[in-house]
């Protein structure tokens, strides 16, 4: 970006440089030659517009893409978040399920064991006792028969009643146990789906910081791309403010140049009597027009520049090659019927001049007139270039008579 802002402050130096010592041009050949050097500048730097612009649609469509991207990215990682906070939720009501199992199984271990102990005491004092010193201890102790049944009933229900109990507690710690071991494999499960989401969240991640710095980049060349493009067109205006600068001497060369030639002829003409004499074929006046007195309508361009003739090819016009920017002149005062652009004729200018005379200038690169308007001949109504259905800088002339268009050189002389 550097280099080549460099190299645009140095083409608009250059160009400073060539328009300052404009004062030493002499003739409107050496206008047109610079005139030609800064247009060729200019079109360059139309081109490279062009590209900056291609550059910067492109790079801000890769943006839109980029950033549309980075959204589904950063929902996709949202979406795994919402799942890991879930798991995570679950995993964590397991652990509250596990645990609380655990205390009864503890509990009931501790019920178990408590159980178990009474247990061995009677049977241990039953087995101390012997089986029938049992019945004989009860009926020793018993003060009747009546209490005898009792004692023994009672021992046996005692006994009876603890082994259920335990065999309750057994049952109850084996389907609890099982619970547990069953939570603790979703537990597991769930852990497992919870570290593959981590994991995944984890890959998105990296790819959405890696879609963050290319959003970055793009956005940053897409920055410089329209520093990039508001220095073309500062370069460019530059040039388009030259170019109307070197035109507007060269128009004004043009007429010192004219006035001088139409002087040299006024002497010519005087020194021979008012005769023809031997000149240049550019000179040129009207016939049989009545009083009308068409003249030429460029200046330091005269018949050798004609490059089409009327006729050829079926051609309704008088083609004279001419450089860019050239001043055209009215040929004869008149009322400018319209001044507009066309898509053959490109910016063009028909003058009326009387109810028989028409004139039309056209392939103008601008316009210095407008309709409506009534201009004087010999006025500068424009400047030459190759606008509309043309291929290469010229002036399209056409004579309308009677308001069909006809020979412009029927009504010029050629000085002998």
């Amino acid at each position: 970006m550097k280099k080549r802002n460099m190299r645009i402050i140095s083409g608009i130096l250059a160009l400073t440089l060539l328009v300052s010592t404009n004062v030493f041009a002499t003739t409107t050949s050496e206008y047109d030659a610079q005139i030609s050097e800064v247009k060729a500048k200019q079109e360059q730097n139309e081109a490279e517009a062009a590209e900056l612009n291609a550059r910067l649609d492109a790079l801000r469509s890769e943006t839109v893409d980029a950033e549309a991207y980075q959204a589904t990215l950063v929902e996709q990682i949202q979406n795994y978040q919402e799942s890991i906070d879930l798991a995570r939720a679950r995993i964590d009501e397991l652990n509250d399920s596990i645990s609380a199992l655990e205390d009864e199984i503890e509990k009931a271990d501790a019920e178990y064991a408590d159980t178990l102990e009474q247990l061995k005491v009677r049977l241990s004092a039953l087995y101390k006792a012997g089986g029938d010193l049992t019945t004989l201890q009860i009926l020793l102790d018993s003060t009747s028969l009546y209490d005898f049944s009792i004692r023994s009933e009672a021992m046996e229900s005692v006994t009876r009643h603890d082994k259920q109990l335990m065999e309750q507690i057994k049952e109850y710690m084996l389907l609890t146990q099982e619970q547990r071991d069953e939570l603790k494999v979703q537990k597991e499960e769930l852990a497992d789906q919870k570290k593959d989401l981590e994991s995944k969240q984890a890959d998105l991640q990296v790819m959405e910081e890696e879609n963050a710095r290319l959003i970055e980049e793009l956005q940053i060349q897409s920055a410089e791309a329209e520093d990039l493009i508001a220095e073309n067109e500062a370069e460019s205006a530059e040039y388009l403010s030259q170019l109307e600068t070197l035109i507007d001497q060269r128009s004004e060369q043009a007429a010192r140049e004219e006035e001088e030639r139409q002087q040299a002829l006024q002497n010519q003409q005087n020194q021979s009597g008012g005769s023809s004499g031997s000149g240049s074929n550019n000179d040129s006046s009207v016939l049989n027009t009545g009083s009308l007195s068409f003249s030429w309508p460029l200046a330091g361009y005269g018949y050798e520049s004609i490059t089409q003739y009327y006729g050829n090819n079926g051609h309704r016009g008088l083609d004279i090659g001419i450089p860019y920017g050239t001043p055209i002149y009215a040929s004869e005062s008149g009322q400018v019927i319209s001044a507009e652009y066309h898509w053959s004729w490109g910016n063009n200018v028909l003058i009326w001049h009387n109810d028989t005379y028409s004139t039309r200038y056209a392939h103008c690169s601008s316009l210095a007139v407008s309709a409506g308007e009534y201009v004087q001949k010999g006025q500068v109504i424009g400047y030459a270039g190759s606008t509309g259905n043309s291929t290469g800088n010229h002036l399209h002339f056409e004579v309308w008579q009677n308001g069909e268009r006809t020979d412009a050189l029927g009504f010029f002389k050629v000085k002998e």
